[in-house]
């Protein structure tokens, strides 16, 4: 059951942010012109406001049940590789040497986070 949770936490954390950007390409969603606050609130930004809270929720579930200093790591970095993945896909972000072996490097670390001892 722990397993599905997190992946829940990080397919909603990372869809949240992917639907956040979509919704950030009509620019910022609140700026300040000619003296007056101006609301820019798309579709995708309430979608991914949504989200975000839904994956906020699970968050803190998960806080609450299990060790804070395997949680976040783990669920971070499947976030970062999630998000990589996604932002060369979906809005056709540059692969580096650098982002890729960061990437790897991530990974390595997930591998020895799940070492038993």
């Amino acid at each position: 059951m722990a397993k599905i949770i997190i992946a829940l936490y990080v397919l909603a954390t990372s869809s949240a942010l992917i639907i956040l950007k979509l919704g950030a390409k009509a620019g910022a969603p609140v700026h300040y012109l000619d003296g007056r606050l101006q609301f820019n609130i798309t579709p995708y930004t309430v979608a991914g406001i949504v989200m975000y809270g839904f994956s906020f929720l699970i968050y803190v579930y998960l806080i609450s049940k299990y060790d804070l200093g395997y949680i976040i790591p783990l669920t971070t970095a499947f976030i970062y590789v999630l998000i990589f993945t996604a932002s060369f896909f979906v809005f056709k972000e540059i692969f580096t040497t650098v982002k890729l072996i960061g990437i790897v490097l991530i990974v390595i670390g997930l591998v020895f986070l799940n070492l038993k001892k």
